[in-house]
């Protein structure tokens, strides 16, 4: 499967083999109806422990933006810690899902892409997916961290600077993005030579950190192509949505909403196309990685035989 250009080989898999963009696509989306499930409840539960007077819903009837304005403000009112208990309890269960939907999904993907008939570990996988479900809740932590400081430089005494808050956050939110960026793809990434060679979680990213540093060109060069492709699409996703939403006076609601849904699920299969052919070119530049340089042959002059003794003349 080795090929010297990882990319085409990567596009080619995933053309050829639909299957396994089909298995990807089952377990994230799996996942993804499983969380809005899970999300869903608790906003219906949360709203459920909201009491609600006979004023209150009268001012939510009269339509009056002031009034269901203030109405909205005093029923939530108070009901702040309530809301982040319920997250508290939600969010672990959204994440060991998660860590239990990739590494399931890992596995078979990873075995259809490098050809495997035995049996590939799942506990690497679990492993590199629960660390980066934790690298994103560290991630998460990191932004309010960056909320927090960016509020305290900016406000000093009774003045209020938007401008440094609003610089100090993205300064600090960038810094926070690309760490955790970088940890998630080496630990993604760490899932082939898991799969591959069978190795543990942390010796696999290991592995993963020591294979870049070998093909630096190559991964560089895959990761540019493919985040292209992806800003590509997501500049023609947004530019179909919005195309829905300038022409929503004249088409009926259900429409627009069919329309909307339509494109957004096409956008996320794409992407999960995309993940498949990159996962298979990492695979690709793995094997070419894989495969011993030619041994150098030296070489070593021959000797000249010796120039045969000539005959001597015999005179007749």
């Amino acid at each position: 499967m080795a090929s010297e250009s990882p990319i085409s080989e990567g596009l080619r898999q995933a053309f050829h083999e639909p299957a396994v963009v089909l298995a990807e696509i089952a377990w994230r989306w799996s996942f993804g109806l499983a969380a809005l499930a899970l999300l869903a409840g608790l906003f219906f539960a949360y709203l459920d422990t909201l009491p609600i007077s006979n004023i209150e819903l009268l001012a939510l009837r009269s339509r009056t933006p002031l009034l269901v304005a203030d109405a909205i403000a005093h029923i939530f009112r108070g009901s702040g810690p309530r809301l982040v208990r319920s997250f508290a309890i939600v969010f672990p269960a959204i994440a060991m899902l998660w860590v239990a939907a990739a590494g399931l999904g890992r596995v078979a993907t990873l075995k259809a892409l490098l050809g495997r008939e035995d049996r590939v570990p799942l506990a690497p996988q679990v492993g590199l997916n629960f660390l980066r479900a934790s690298v994103t809740l560290a991630a998460f932590v990191g932004y309010l961290g960056a909320l927090i400081l960016a509020g305290r430089t900016a406000t000093g005494g009774d003045d209020v600077r938007p401008g440094v808050f609003l610089l100090v956050f993205v300064l600090l939110g960038m810094a926070v993005s690309i760490a955790r960026s970088w940890v998630n793809w080496f630990l993604s990434l760490g899932a082939i030579p898991a799969a591959r060679d069978g190795l543990d979680t942390f010796t696999a990213m290991a592995s993963a950190v020591a294979l870049v540093r070998r093909q630096p060109r190559r991964f560089v060069g895959a990761a540019a192509v493919f985040g292209t492709i992806h800003g590509v699409l997501f500049a023609f996703t947004t530019v179909a949505c919005l195309l829905v939403l300038s022409l929503a006076d004249n088409v009926p609601a259900a429409a627009s909403l069919f329309l909307l849904t339509v494109i957004t699920l096409a956008y996320f299969a794409a992407l999960d196309f995309l993940s498949i052919a990159r996962l298979a070119a990492y695979v690709a530049i793995h094997e070419i990685d894989s495969i011993p340089p030619p041994t150098a042959v030296s070489a070593q002059p021959q000797p000249v035989p010796p120039a045969p003794i000539p005959e001597p003349l015999v005179e007749t």
